[in-house]
């Protein structure tokens, strides 16, 4: 017998609603894990198919309160004393599942690891704009580690030293320019809802900046137009999408428009019901351009 210690356990978590053209591949990718837990918010198509067919442990939730909360349910659910926290269209390949095995056999006194996110726009992986220096924390020590309630983005907050790993994460951010469209308006909607309950005002003419500004960063100073048409394409969407978070925050500042009661979203921001895998109505829980 050597004297090598024995792997921490390690769980994943995972949050879906009409996830089927994706889940598959980003559990069969996380076959290192000892258990897996999803949370899905009422799936319609075979996302709980999948999910049950590969061994996870599932709660149906009727409620959505927003990505951060509802990460935190199923971390809430973990026993182990490792966390890999992945979203449905995100996948890991042998590199980087090779370098989380080394990190959780010696951490160090990092209590989670953050790793570059190389994500897709309409088929094709970007490498510049704001998608290119993209960062994320996926693999946390359960016990140092919490989401926020942030509506939109799953802000997770970690209570010491996060190591980098070099190997990057995958992810099939956007499929088709349906899916960009939808992305828009939901996450537009949700993040005026979310800057409306926290006392932000605005004003239609900062929209236009905050829109233009989007753009310019993207595509000119952080280089997206070098890659090509998708790259013109997702900085146009992200100058909209940040446009119309602004615009839709001005229009409740004027209407002063009352949010929501309650942590439930309301129907409007939920993803749209659709029977077809490949459809745009599914989500994920980590997204990008808050600007």
């Amino acid at each position: 017998m050597n004297g090598a210690m024995p792997r921490p356990s390690l769980s994943l978590i995972i949050i879906t609603r009409d996830n089927a053209r994706t889940l598959r591949r980003c559990l069969d990718s996380a076959d290192f894990v000892d258990e897996k837990f999803l949370i899905d918010n009422g799936s319609g198509d075979e996302t709980l198919a999948i999910a049950k067919a590969a061994g996870c442990h599932i709660t149906v939730t009727e409620d959505f309160p927003g990505f951060s909360a509802q990460k935190q349910r199923a971390l809430d659910q973990v026993t182990s004393e490792w966390v890999l926290a992945l979203d449905a269209d995100e996948w890991i390949e042998t590199p980087l599942k090779t370098e989380m095995l080394a990190a959780l056999e010696s951490p160090g006194d990092a209590v989670a690891f953050d790793m570059p996110r190389h994500s897709s726009f309409c088929g094709r992986l970007l490498r510049h704009g704001d998608w290119g220096r993209d960062r994320v924390v996926r693999l946390i020590r359960r016990d140092r580690a919490h989401y926020d309630n942030a509506l939109v983005h799953d802000r997770i907050h970690v209570d010491g030293r996060i190591g980098a790993l070099k190997s990057p994460l995958l992810h099939e951010a956007v499929f088709d320019l349906d899916h960009a469209l939808w992305r828009m308006n939901l996450y537009s909607t949700m993040t005026a809802l979310e800057r409306y309950r926290a006392g932000r005002t605005t004003s239609l003419p900062s929209a236009l900046g905050h829109g233009f500004w989007m753009f310019l960063r993207n595509y000119i100073l952080r280089g997206g137009f070098r890659d090509g048409p998708e790259g013109l394409l997702q900085a146009l969407t992200a100058g909209e999408g940040s446009f119309y978070r602004y615009a839709k925050l001005s229009l409740m500042n004027r209407r002063n428009q009352q949010p929501p009661i309650g942590r439930t979203l309301p129907e409007p921001f939920q993803p749209a019901r659709s029977s077809s895998p490949n459809s745009a109505g599914s989500y994920s829980g980590d997204h990008k351009g808050s600007a």
